[in-house]
């Protein structure tokens, strides 16, 4: 039969391990909300405005390249509507971002 064993510890020895505890729950804490906030920010760069989205806007770094070429790469063309905020590609990384961005977000709660 299993019996565990009690600990006499001192009050001493009681106050470290409760500090040190104390200090593990404080650390968990910050971690977490580390990883929460860079959730946020890696949602926030992929939106259509944020640092990464913005360029494949039809003024961004690739979508200028996309719009001067013209044709069905443009941000009205056949190709080029699917890299807008509603097209199937933009669409969905847009959507992706937003969910990313809600998980940091809920993980800021649950600590």
């Amino acid at each position: 039969m299993f019996r565990p064993t009690v600990l006499n510890l001192t009050r001493s020895s009681r106050l470290t391990l409760r500090s040190q505890v104390r200090t593990y729950a404080d650390n968990k804490k910050k971690m977490t909300d580390k990883a929460a906030e860079s959730f946020k920010e890696a949602g926030q760069a992929f939106k259509s405005d944020g640092a990464i989205g913005s360029n494949f806007n039809a003024d961004g770094a690739i979508g200028s390249k996309a719009q001067a070429v013209g044709g069905p790469f443009s941000a009205d063309g056949a190709i080029g509507k699917q890299f807008t905020e509603d097209g199937a590609i933009g669409g969905t990384g847009q959507a992706a971002a937003e969910q990313v961005e809600q998980a940091g977000k809920e993980g800021e709660k649950k600590v």
